[in-house]
C-alpha cells in the first residue's frame, strides 16, 4: 500500500497506525468504436486532414511575413546608407 493515507493515534502505552487505501488518481474515458488495429475513422482522417491544411495556411503566412520583414529592413537600411 504505497499509496494510502495513515493516522497514526500514540497513546501513553502504545501506539496505533491506520492505513487507508487512497482513492485513484486517474480515470479511464472512452468515447466511440475502435475499427480493426491500424485504422483510423473518418472523422479522425478528416481532423488530420484539416490540422494538415491549417499548418500550410500557418507555413504560407509565416514565409510572406518573413518576406516582409526582410523588404522593409532593407528598405531601412538602403535609406539610412543614403542619408550618410
Amino acid at each position: 500500500m504505497a499509496n494510502a493515507t495513515r493516522l497514526t493515534v500514540t497513546m501513553p502505552a502504545r501506539s496505533v497506525t491506520v492505513r487507508l487505501p487512497a482513492s485513484p488518481r486517474f480515470q479511464v474515458i472512452s468515447h466511440g468504436l475502435q475499427g480493426p488495429p491500424g485504422t483510423l475513422s473518418a472523422e479522425i482522417l478528416q481532423q488530420v486532414s484539416e490540422a494538415r491544411h491549417a499548418t500550410q495556411q500557418l507555413g504560407s503566412l509565416m514565409a510572406a511575413l518573413t518576406q516582409e520583414f526582410t523588404y522593409y529592413g532593407g528598405s531601412i537600411t538602403a535609406q539610412e546608407e543614403a542619408k550618410q
